[in-house]
């Protein structure tokens, strides 16, 4: 497989094309956190209004390799409350859903969360988590386009920053140089507990794979067993 070859365009759903955004310190407020650590957000699932934002912020690294291409995707692995599989209960874990630029979901019905669109360059990518009582898990995904050639997701600066709008912020960095995945795992957002715990967990998906991760409805992450989609 070439790691160059041309991506055929999709019909894509008309899309807000996003600002580019100074990627900065995270505010004094929030968390930014180490390799495999977790933090947590408070929040109130008996409000239907409660939201949280995820975002994926990259500054597509030096100029030389922005100009070499720095096309990064978020997506959002998704399993409702109503699906979660406690230890023992199922067999055969369900596989979740994914909101992402060809699938930008609702806030208003199932799955209750929103890709407010796709950015072709550098900046933010970003998607609205609404209802958390109607939420199991969410995985925060990223997918680096064919087109970008060999380069790592920390080359581009990529991270994710999950906030609630008010004076809770987690950023999750990348620790590894992995120059040779289409994907990276970067995030687990787990509503089984009172409020959200956020999980760095960096898994990256095997050189050359563009097979999507799978978010289980057991909380179990699958690297390369989902479906490949071309950009």
């Amino acid at each position: 497989m070439s790691l160059f070859r041309k991506k055929s365009a999709p019909a894509a759903p008309t899309v807000t094309e996003p600002t580019h955004v100074s990627l900065g310190a995270p505010a004094a407020t929030g968390i930014n956190l180490t390799k495999g650590g977790s933090s947590s957000i408070s929040l109130s699932k008996s409000d239907p209004t409660v939201q949280i934002t995820a975002h994926l912020d990259w500054d597509g690294g030096s100029a030389s390799r922005r100009a070499r291409g720095a096309d990064l995707e978020l997506y959002v692995l998704h399993v409702s409350a109503a699906d979660v599989v406690a230890g023992g209960k199922r067999s055969q874990p369900l596989p979740g859903g994914a909101i992402y630029y060809r699938n930008l979901g609702s806030l208003e019905q199932p799955p209750y969360i929103r890709h407010h669109g796709d950015s072709l360059t550098p900046g933010r990518e970003t998607a609205t988590i609404a209802r958390p009582d109607q939420q199991g898990y969410a995985l925060i995904c990223a997918y680096s386009a064919v087109g970008n050639g060999v380069g790592s997701f920390k080359e581009y600066g990529a991270r994710a920053i999950i906030t609630d709008g008010r004076e809770q912020t987690v950023s999750v960095p990348l620790y590894d140089n992995n120059r040779h995945a289409y994907w990276v795992a970067i995030a687990l957002v787990d509503f089984t507990h009172d409020g959200a715990v956020i999980s760095q967990v960096e898994r990256y998906s095997r050189a050359g794979s563009e097979a999507r991760p799978v978010l289980y409805s057991n909380g179990r992450i699958g690297m390369d067993e989902g479906p490949v989609e071309f950009k």
